[in-house]
């Protein structure tokens, strides 16, 4: 059985931090793993949330990152202090469901070498409230900016910005993570799938934030700013064949 590393990286969300962990550590009660949160150097305190939890279990692994900041390169300080054979990452505000870990960890088992929780194959969605980060508009413009990329790259694949993922450490140690926020996860998808390793995507509900506010955006243009990096990554790993 393989030993399993979460990363959760983290910045303002101590109201999630607590019961996502509780949440993991009863899907993977039968599964040896370690938890390892990232943290930005919170300042509502999410690191002494987990520094306490900590106290308690040692294998939650705290990351407190003092003047340095970033999604893609919190998920790889986490990934470099990973000891499982197979490393999960997602986001920490409870839009990810941690019961699919399991589904995801299953199709490592069944011979993957990445499996990607996505809200755009048969089964998987997300839910849309009537306003606010959760909105129909963000959903749209997901929707539409991932048809884009999958047309400029390999339409096979259908969530080129999910963020939710298992992933062999073997594949980690030869592909890096590139980038700044989520068009990382563009990059290293693609780059995986050119290099001949084994993609699968496994469909899944995105909820609704539970507490704090997102990091993506929270109107129009923050949403059109990230967009147009994400879809100059697709661009230019079309135009480099995936280097």
């Amino acid at each position: 059985m393989n030993k399993v590393s979460v990363v959760l990286p983290t910045f303002n969300e101590k109201d999630n931090i607590l019961p996502l962990i509780l949440d993991i550590q009863n899907q993977l009660n039968n599964q040896e793993y370690e938890i390892i949160v990232v943290d930005d150097d919170s300042p509502d305190g999410t690191w002494k949330v987990v520094q306490k939890l900590r106290e308690q279990d040692k294998r939650i692994h705290l990351i407190r990152r003092l003047g340095k900041s970033g999604l893609t390169s919190a998920i790889s300080d986490g990934i470099d202090s990973a000891e499982g054979n197979v490393v999960v990452w997602m986001d920490t505000d409870f839009s990810m469901p941690p019961e699919k870990i399991i589904d995801l960890l299953e199709k490592i088992d069944d011979g993957y070498d990445l499996s990607v929780a996505s809200r755009y194959v048969p089964g998987g969605g997300m839910v849309i409230l009537e306003k606010g980060q959760d909105s129909l508009l963000p959903a749209i413009l997901s929707f539409v900016m991932n048809f884009v990329i999958q047309h400029l790259l390999d339409s096979s694949f259908k969530d080129y910005t999910s963020g939710f993922i298992a992933v062999k450490k073997e594949v980690l140690e030869n592909i890096k993570l590139r980038g700044d926020y989520g068009e990382y996860f563009i990059d290293f998808v693609y780059r995986s799938m050119k290099k001949g390793y084994k993609v699968t995507e496994v469909p899944y509900i995105c909820g609704a934030r539970q507490y704090g506010i997102s990091k993506t955006g929270s109107n129009l243009l923050q949403y059109v700013k990230r967009g147009q990096k994400y879809i100059w990554t697709a661009v230019r790993l079309k135009l480099t064949k995936g280097r």
